[in-house]
């Protein structure tokens, strides 16, 4: 099989904190429509590095500065080995422009997964993913004290009640996307057999302190839990998820409770993406919240809308839902 050795871009929008990667959609040949980075063949004579500047001058009218190489893949296709170093790289001049592709995006860690990748360019994703920021994550990173301080005292007693009346005893709990522990402590309290999770680094130290025991470092996507829980509980944390990974995440959910499982989730109360300061909120109301729990094999059991529980925050609203997993 004939080997094609080639360079591929993987454009950030800031070498140190890499918040956005660019990927592009194909406009012709046999993988037209498929979305992949910017790069090409290298030619006799060239660098990698050389190739990649010149590949990209071609097909996006840019400059680029050439860093670190990521990875090289392999991978064979039905009429080629395709043979890709690929390359962190960042714009120095120009504008870019769609001058061969027919549709670019910028892409944030938690989209990365949101397009048709080619397959190729596809085993290089969890691996850019490693090295990405996500906006939400750094925040409650950075404000970690004052979250935990202004969130673990809320009073969450009557949600998490009517959530306990339906598990059984001793029950398994999954509390996803913990924060403080707040809730994973109450849950412990009772008896129950509680794994609890959060994204952020520094408010898995102060929950495991807290609740005296580890909370695991982990995204809703590292999800791979299957019929292990009576119960989830996601109190305000799927709210960060963006809309075009929610259906995906939800489907995770769903698999990793036993069947007749109970599901509780909370999202600020409105409709769409919203940002709100340095954060991207998915907001839901008492009506689009509910295909985004059946399309995932829920059925719905308490669907209400209710007002933040911490204290000068009362007049926010919030959509709480509580679904069982669904028999066929």
């Amino acid at each position: 099989m004939k080997t094609v050795n080639v360079v591929a871009a993987i454009i950030c929008d800031d070498y140190k904190k890499k918040t956005k990667i660019f990927a592009t959609q194909r406009g012709y040949g046999d993988f037209k429509d498929g979305w992949e980075f910017p790069g090409g063949k290298i030619e006799v004579g060239e660098t990698p590095e050389e190739a990649l500047v010149r590949e990209i001058r071609e097909e996006l009218g840019t400059e680029i500065e050439v860093h670190e190489l990521i990875d090289v893949i392999d991978y064979d296709y039905e009429t080629c080995h395709l043979h890709m170093n690929c390359y962190w790289a960042t714009v120095t001049g120009g504008e870019i422009k769609l001058l061969e592709h027919e549709a670019a995006k910028w892409l944030e860690r938690s989209t990365l997964w949101s397009v048709d990748w080619l397959p190729a360019d596809l085993s290089l994703i969890p691996k850019i993913g490693e090295k990405m920021i996500d906006k939400n994550v750094e925040y409650y990173d950075e404000n970690a004290d004052s979250f935990f301080e202004g969130s673990v005292g809320a009073d969450m007693s009557q949600s998490r009640d009517k959530f306990v009346s339906y598990l059984p005893k001793n029950a398994r709990v999954l509390d996803a996307g913990c924060g403080s522990g707040r809730d994973s402590k109450a849950f412990l309290d009772l008896g129950f057999d509680v794994i609890s999770f959060d994204a952020s680094k520094e408010m898995c130290k102060r929950a495991s302190e807290y609740i005296g025991r580890e909370v695991r470092n982990m995204r809703f996507e590292d999800m791979s839990f299957a019929n292990e829980f009576d119960g989830i509980w996601a109190s305000a944390t799927l709210l960060h998820v963006p809309m075009t990974e929610l259906p995906g995440i939800m489907k995770k959910m769903n698999e990793a409770l036993n069947n007749g499982g109970i599901m509780y989730a909370s999202f600020k109360y409105g409709d769409g993406t919203k940002m709100r300061g340095e954060r991207k909120f998915s907001d839901f109301n008492e009506e689009t919240v509910v295909p985004l729990f059946e399309n995932a094999g829920f059925r719905i059991l308490s669907n209400e809308v209710g007002n933040d529980n911490r204290p000068g925050r009362e007049s926010e609203m919030w959509v709480e839902v509580i679904a069982t997993k669904a028999t066929f």
